[in-house]
C-alpha cells in the first residue's frame, strides 16, 4: 500500500439502486431505472474527473428474512434488495473511465479458488489493471441458505477456510510466470511450457491441480483488501491484504484499530504500510451546518418508521421488529451473539454511543449515524477529513458512504470537496500509474 501520505479516495455505490435512494430528489434522474450501465458508467467518469481511486461493489448472496421472519420488509421498502451481480458493470465503467480502479465482492465461504483465480485474471486483463478483490467469509444466514448450507459455517472455521482459499488463489496467479508468453511466429511458440507451473494443492477444504490456465494479468493478482474486524479477521487481513476497509465511528477507534492491525502486520512479519485502511464515511456537502441539519431532516422523514430496524436486522443478523416498548440498544447484544450476527460492527455501535439510549431512538438515526460523518461546507469537510487522515497516521484514506442522492452525492464531493483537498496537496491531481496498485502506492 502507499507510501506516500496522500488521502486515497473511494466510494461505496453497492447499493444505490436501493436503500431509499431510488425515492429521493434527484436520485436516478434521467436513467432507466437499474437496467442497463448508463448510470454505472456515469458514476466512473464522476469519481475520473476526481481522480478517485477506486469504486466498490459489496456483496452478499441472499435476501434477508430478519425482519419479522420474512422478506416483506426488504422487498417492499427495498432495503438493499434486490442484490444484483454487479460483475458485467465493471468492464463497461473500467472503459468509460480510464484511471478509476473497481473492487468486487467475492466470498471464500461459497465459492472455489479457482473460479476466483480465474475470474479476477480475466477482469485485470479487461480493466488494464485495475481490479481489486474484496475477500469476504459471509456472515448472513440466507445467503448460506442459498449456497445448500442447513446452518451457516461456523465464524472462526469461515477464516480457516478462507485462509486456504487465499493460499490457492495466490498459487494460482503465480502458476504462469511472467515472462512466460513468447509469440515465436516463426519458430511456432507461443509459450515456455518450463514457465507454466501446476500447484498440486491438497488441503482441508480444495485440491486443486493447476496451473491457472490464463496469461499474467497486468497486476499479477488483484489489490486484495480484508474486512474482518475479528482477531481471525486482522490475522487473515495482515496476512494477505494489501487494503482494508474499516466501519470505526470515533476518532478514537479508528487509532485503536489502526494500532490492532499494525499489531497483526508485526506478528505477519509485514510493515504498518503494508496496509492502508480507507474509513467509510458519509460525505454530505452543504452551505452551512444548518442546510445539512435540513438535508439530513428532509432525508429521515422520507424513509418509513420501521427503516432503521429493517436496516439494522439484515445488518446484525437478528428480528429488531420483536422489541418491546422502552428496550434499550445494549439488550439485543446477547441476542446478536446468540443468533451468530455480525458481532464485530455491533459491538463498534456500543463502544461509540450510549449503549443504553433506547433502541427506537438509535433505530430512527441509524441511516444516518452508523458510519462517520462529515457534512457542511466543502472547507469544514477537509479540514474534517485532514484531521482524521493525520490522526491515524495517513495511511490510507475514505471510502464513501451512501448519502442521499444517487449519484448527486458523489458528484457534489468531487466538485467540491476533492478541488479543496488537492489545493492543500492532500488529494491526487493525476493518477500515479495505469493500474490500481500503481495509484494506491502512489
Amino acid at each position: 500500500m502507499s507510501r506516500a501520505e496522500t488521502i486515497h479516495l473511494a466510494a461505496d455505490i453497492s447499493f444505490l439502486h436501493t436503500d431509499y435512494l431510488w425515492r429521493m430528489p434527484g436520485s436516478w434522474i434521467g436513467y432507466p431505472y437499474y437496467g442497463s450501465s448508463e448510470f454505472y458508467e456515469d458514476i466512473a467518469r464522476i469519481a475520473d474527473r476526481g481522480v478517485m481511486d477506486m469504486l466498490f461493489f459489496g456483496d452478499t448472496g441472499g435476501t434477508s428474512e430478519d425482519y419479522g421472519g420474512n422478506h416483506e420488509a426488504v422487498v417492499r421498502y427495498g432495503a438493499k434488495w434486490p442484490r444484483h451481480d454487479m460483475t458485467p458493470m465493471i468492464p463497461l465503467m473500467a472503459k468509460a473511465a480510464p484511471g478509476v480502479g473497481f473492487a468486487l465482492t467475492l466470498s471464500t465461504t461459497y465459492h472455489h479458488p479457482f473460479h476466483c483465480a480465474r475470474l479476477f485474471n480475466a477482469l485485470d486483463h479487461v480493466t488494464r489493471g485495475r481490479i481489486a478483490w474484496n475477500a469476504v467469509t459471509s456472515a448472513y444466514k440466507n445467503e448460506a441458505a442459498n449456497y445448500g448450507f442447513d446452518e451457516m459455517m461456523d465464524h472462526d472455521e469461515r477464516y480457516v477456510r478462507a485462509d486456504e482459499f487465499l493460499q490457492v488463489a495466490f498459487k494460482l496467479w503465480d502458476s504462469i510466470e511472467p515472462d512466460a508468453l513468447i509469440l515465436d511466429r516463426e519458430r511456432g511458440i507461443y509459450a515456455d511450457p518450463k514457465k507454466v507451473h501446476r500447484i498440486d494443492h491438497r488441503g482441508r477444504y480444495f485440491n486443486v491441480r493447476g496451473p491457472l490456465p490464463a496469461l499474467p494479468s497486468p497486476q499479477q493478482r488483484p489489490v486484495v483488501i480484508q474486512a474482518g474486524l475479528s482477531g481471525p479477521g486482522m490475522k487473515l487481513a495482515a496476512t494477505y491484504a494489501e487494503l482494508q476497509f474499516s466501519t470505526r465511528r470515533t476518532l478514537a477507534s479508528m487509532k485503536q484499530h489502526r494500532q490492532a492491525l499494525d499489531a497483526a502486520l508485526a506478528a505477519a512479519g509485514r510493515k504498518p504500510r503494508d496496509i492502508g485502511i480507507l474509513w467509510s464515511i458519509r460525505i454530505q456537502v452543504a452551505d452551512s451546518d444548518a442546510h445539512a441539519a435540513e438535508q439530513e431532516r428532509r432525508y429521515l422523514e422520507s424513509i418509513p418508521p420501521e427503516a432503521g430496524l429493517v436496516e439494522m436486522s439484515a445488518q446484525y443478523g437478528v428480528d429488531f421488529s420483536t422489541a418491546k416498548p422502552g428496550m434499550r440498544l445494549s439488550d439485543f447484544a446477547d441476542e446478536v451473539r446468540a443468533q451468530k450476527g455480525n458481532l464485530g460492527s455491533f459491538e463498534e455501535l456500543l463502544k461509540t454511543i450510549d449503549p443504553n439510549q433506547s433502541l427506537k431512538e438509535f433505530a430512527h438515526r441509524f441511516l444516518v449515524d452508523r458510519i462517520l460523518t462529515a457534512a457542511g461546507t466543502p472547507t469544514k469537510i477537509a479540514d474534517t477529513l485532514e484531521e482524521l487522515h493525520h490522526e491515524t497516521g495517513a495511511n490510507g484514506g475514505f471510502i464513501l458512504g451512501r448519502g442521499y442522492s444517487a449519484p448527486d452525492n458523489i458528484r457534489e464531493f468531487v466538485d467540491y470537496v476533492v478541488p479543496e483537498l488537492q489545493r492543500r496537496g492532500l488529494a491526487k491531481k493525476k493518477y500515479a500509474g495505469p493500474t490500481l496498485r500503481e495509484n494506491l502506492n502512489g
